[in-house]
């Protein structure tokens, strides 16, 4: 006898505060995005904090540079935003991105968890939509 199987789709909704985007910045900027990512700029015109951590949870931007490591004449700029961030975690979260952290519950975040390898996958699915460096 043939086994039925049912899917079921689940919404979630996780809350994300104003320290928990800190704390990821601060691993992503310390270590985790530093192999690939040679420069973090606060565009002087759109600085909302005194530290470049701290722009995206207010509302700013950061400009992050990488430079192929084969091709040092080949360089990007992209602009990491407060949505941007956002859709990453998103991201990192449906992709099911190192559950073995238990960095997110389905309802928050456990930034305890959220070392420089998770905030790199996050700052990466944020900014190309894809993990595509390591």
């Amino acid at each position: 006898m043939k086994k039925e199987v049912f899917n079921i789709e689940v919404v979630t909704s996780i809350q994300v505060t104003q320290q928990d985007i800190d704390d990821i910045m601060v691993a992503a900027l310390e270590g985790g995005i530093t192999y690939w990512a040679d420069a973090a700029v606060v565009p002087e015109d759109r600085r909302v904090a005194d530290w470049g951590h701290e722009q995206i949870a207010r509302g700013g931007v950061l400009r992050i540079h990488t430079t192929e490591p084969w091709d040092k004449d080949d360089t990007e700029w992209y602009e990491l935003t407060r949505e941007k961030l956002l859709d990453g975690i998103k991201k990192a979260y449906e992709g099911s991105y190192y559950t073995d952290y238990d960095w997110c519950d389905g309802q928050t975040l456990d930034c305890c968890q959220v070392d420089a390898e998770v905030a790199d996958a996050i700052v990466q699915l944020a900014l190309f939509g894809e993990v595509i460096y390591g």
